[in-house]
């Protein structure tokens, strides 16, 4: 028996591989014609790759080379926990890809990310199917795989590269889910759970609502065997032993995740709010894409012949995945409650479902004579290969007209109508062609062979099309992207300079990740972790931000001050720049505060930075930390209502000063710290300086910081403010800053001067017992400062700075970070390492559950599927209709 199963190796491993080699020269063949990289300069990342997953992989390349910290991480938001954000855009084997890649050559490394990925989704998919549907004819299985490794899902939601190994472990968590339901064995299920919910706890959220459709369905099928409590007990061991050993990934996860700006204030208010439809434009090519699948399950669940239950569960499944493709607020319970863009994010369970349905019926209907089933009907053969023929080119030439119309969506991460239509008739066309072969070998004209051949062809034209619609297309709407990005990738590592500093731009020059990415320290950081008292903070600070981005411009001298900003990026060559490349240069700032001050009282800073305007708090930070008089707060007369301002569309504002001295002024018009894409003010204002247009349009979502009117010196200056819009504010005023006393002040401050190595800070000061040391690392509970090796409370100060108290002569600092949650979680984790280790050697091996209790398990785990599906179809429909409107 061994010695066939090494005979059939060599067959088995072509098998699963067909798949793979397939999607590469599938792919490949697109970079060629569209000029993508190897074979040219494009990069296929776009949108939310290039703005945070491939600044985040060389983020961790830093990390894996030591220059920064993950649990302190301070080329990201002043100081960030970088732990979660790992387990949500990087936790994958390829990222450690990055080690041997330059940072300049990561936008093309993307290109082969992406095929590498897509490749192992159809091994998967093959191997399941090659483990599962052992009387499968071997081609539809290399058919099969290389339609879900290029369907409508992996190729629209590349970006974020990450769920393109939540879909490469989604068959392998359906094979290890059969494995414990037929043939008892858990540890496979416990470790392929546990690898999904490693590699990305979002949409490890997803795959736990699929399994527990799954297992409710499976033991209803089964809950008046014996076997059913059994079944139901080794789940709920598996998925235990699989929550313990992940625990150190998602505890800590899970309680950064409730302080980032992602929390919303009522779970069901977009549920209420959303239409009862799905953005079925931007939703629907997910599946459309994979128009074989889709028709080969219509066409024989219409045969009126018999199913096995098991496939009728799949069915099931299969149907419960497409709802939410269509009904938004199922959809949205899906998405744990909202999503900003990518509104199924879940689609490859519904791809693979319809794969497994399909190779079950062509398996299961395979009922040809052994002898016919690779025998044609000859009057049948060449027309049909002819026909493909012309079908094929048919199809190529549509697409060639239509391509610019059918990729509306790899400009705006949304489809259209017109898009739509052209995803809608090539699903018809290949769905026709399909329907007739189809038809053809149920009525035994064509073999088993020759149609899995001609499908095969027909599943490769059209993932050829929809490889050039989604995939390449983004090369071709920007040849350039790489190369212009690379320009700001070669500022990287041109600073020599211990001393912790951060850098900014003076505008938004480039995604504001990247100031992090070139390896220095920065205040800006885009994800969904960013934390949300840190944004609030600087929001209010002046620095520009907007959705969940914190930016690396705005604010003020004050601000660049107290967040230790060393150098500035400015486009263009500029005077005694520390590097210039032509296109971008590094500047050195002429005032600088190391990122430790020293401060006699912190009882006026403690805590939220005060309810007043942004210029007030210019002025509160500037009286409580450096000194008393070098800032100075206006407002315009007349626009006070009591609680804000009030302004009318068409109105002038206007204010003037004497300038005494040299003085940097700032205008503000602000509303409230919020999550948002921009704000109702939007565009309130033009912005005049005795006379001259500083600012058009101001506050926007491009720019929405502290606007910077001038440095002045001894003269008269008069602000105007022309209205554009009727507009409610809470902040509204000009910010004057007597330059010379504020570095005067700062020249004079006592200060601590922290030396950064990886995540660890470490400074030396004397000083006298009641003083302070303000630090400009954000405060969370994590953060752990030590004074002379002893632990010392952290304060929160100024809104999300931390402070902490000094000991009477030296004192050596020292500030590292463990995330909250992470101790427990790795105890919980090794606890788990323990248990499966017990589970496989002893437990398994020994385990006899009572049969009243096996029952009682299974019912108990039969009602958590059920409320599961209530929670998910149910709930959010009846809110949804019951909402006021």
């Amino acid at each position: 028996m061994e010695k066939t199963k090494k005979q059939n190796f060599p067959a088995a491993l072509l098998t699963v591989l067909s798949a793979p080699l397939l999607i590469m020269a599938v792919i490949l063949y697109a970079y060629k014609l569209d000029g993508a990289f190897p074979f040219g300069k494009g990069t296929a990342a776009w949108g939310d790759m290039i703005q945070q997953v491939v600044p985040l992989l060389i983020d961790f390349k830093d990390m894996l080379a030591g220059k920064d910290g993950v649990f302190l991480n301070f080329n990201n938001a002043a100081g960030m926990n970088m732990w979660a954000v790992i387990f949500f855009f990087l936790a994958s084997p390829f990222s450690f890809l990055v080690v041997f890649i330059k940072k300049t050559d990561m936008l093309y490394f993307a290109n082969i990310l992406i095929m590498l990925k897509l490749m192992v989704c159809g091994g998967t998919a093959s191997l399941y199917l090659y483990k599962t549907r052992k009387k499968l004819y071997p081609v539809w299985i290399t058919a099969l795989g290389t339609l879900y490794g290029l369907c409508g899902y992996g190729l629209l939601y590349y970006q974020n590269v990450i769920w393109l190994d939540m879909m490469y472990l989604f068959p392998l968590m359906l094979l290890t889910l059969e494995m414990l339901c037929e043939k008892k064995r858990v540890l496979p299920y416990t470790l392929v759970l546990a690898a999904m919910m490693a590699v990305n706890y979002y949409i490890g959220y997803m795959a736990v609502i699929f399994i527990m459709l799954f297992i409710g369905l499976a033991l209803c099928a089964v809950r008046r065997e014996s076997s059913g409590g059994e079944t139901a007990v080794r789940f709920a061991a598996g998925s235990v032993m699989a929550a313990l050993l992940t625990a150190v990934v998602w505890l800590p996860s899970l309680l950064q995740y409730t302080q980032s700006g992602r929390v919303k204030d009522e779970f069901f208010s977009s549920i209420k709010s959303k239409g009862f439809l799905t953005a079925y434009e931007t939703v629907l090519p997910t599946v459309l894409c994979s128009a074989f699948v889709l028709t080969a399950v219509f066409f024989f669940s219409c045969d009126g012949k018999p199913r096995s239950r098991k496939l009728g569960n799949y069915l099931v499944l299969a149907f419960l995945t497409l709802i939410p493709i269509i009904v938004e607020p199922i959809n949205l319970m899906w998405h744990t409650g909202s999503y900003m863009s990518f509104p199924s994010r879940f689609g490859f369970i519904t791809v693979f479902m319809l794969v497994v349905c399909t190779a079950m019926y062509l398996e299961d209907r395979d009922t040809l004579f052994r002898e016919n089933k690779l025998t044609d009907h000859a009057a049948v053969l060449i027309p049909a290969l002819v026909l493909t023929y012309f079908f094929i080119d048919l199809v190529t030439e549509f697409i060639r007209k239509n391509r610019e119309t059918a990729s509306k969506y790899t400009s705006s991460l949304w489809g259209d109508r017109n898009s739509l239509q052209v995803c809608v008739t090539m699903f018809l066309l290949m769905s026709a062609m399909s329907a007739v072969m189809l038809l053809l070998y149920r009525k035994g004209y064509l073999s088993t062979r020759t149609l899995s051949i001609i499908c095969t062809a027909l599943i490769l034209c059209e993932s050829f099309a929809n490889v050039r619609i989604y995939l390449t297309t983004p090369v071709l709407n920007y040849p350039e992207r790489a190369a212009d990005q690379n320009k700001v990738y070669d500022l990287a590592d041109r600073i020599e300079d211990e001393e912790l500093f951060r850098v900014k731009t003076d505008g938004k020059l480039f995604y504001v990740n990247l100031v992090g990415t070139l390896g220095y320290g920065s205040i800006s950081h885009y994800t969904s972790l960013n934390s949300q008292d840190y944004m609030f903070m600087m929001k209010r600070m002046g620095v520009s931000s907007n959705w969940m981005d914190v930016g690396s411009y705005g604010g003020t001298e004050l601000t660049d001050m107290l967040m230790s900003i060393k150098y500035q990026i400015v486009r263009g060559d500029a005077e005694n720049a520390v590097y210039s490349n032509g296109d971008y240069s590094i500047t050195e700032n002429s005032a600088f505060l190391p990122s430790g001050v020293i401060i006699g009282d912190i009882s006026a800073i403690e805590g939220e930075l005060p309810d007043m305007t942004r210029s007030e708090i210019q002025q509160f930070i500037c009286d409580n930390v450096l000194t008393e008089d070098a800032v100075q707060a206006y407002a315009f007369e007349g626009a006070e209502n009591g609680s804000g301002y009030t302004v009318t569309n068409g109105d002038t504002l206007e204010l003037t000063l004497d300038i005494s001295g040299r003085q940097s002024l700032y205008f503000d018009a602000f509303d409230r710290p919020q999550v948002s894409l921009g704000s109702d003010i939007d565009g309130s204002f033009d912005i005049l300086v005795n006379g001259s247009m500083i600012k058009t349009n101001y506050p926007s979502g491009e720019f929405n910081g502290l606007q910077k009117l001038g440095e002045f010196q001894n003269e008269t200056v008069t602000i105007t403010a022309k209205v554009k819009k009727d507009a409610d504010m809470r902040s509204l005023g000009v910010t004057a800053i007597d330059t010379d006393k504020l570095r005067a002040a700062a020249e004079a401050a006592q200060t601590v001067g922290f030396t950064r190595k990886g995540g660890k800070l470490t400074g030396t000061i004397n000083a006298s017992a009641g003083q302070y040391c303000l630090i400009n690392v954000p405060y969370t509970d994590g953060l752990k400062v030590r004074i002379n090796g002893k632990s010392t409370p952290c304060i929160r100060v100024l809104g999300d700075l931390t402070a902490v108290e000094l000991t009477d002569g030296e004192n050596d600092i020292t500030v590292t970070a463990i995330p909250k949650g992470f101790i427990a979680g790795l105890s919980m984790s090794i606890a788990g390492t323990v248990l499966c280790i017990l589970w496989h050697f002893v437990i398994s091996k020994k385990l006899k559950v009572p049969e009243k209790a096996s029952k009682a398990i299974m019912w108990a785990v039969m009602t958590a599927s059920a409320a599961v599906f209530a929670a998910v179809y149910i709930v959010p429909v009846i809110v949804h209709l019951t909402a006021e409107e």
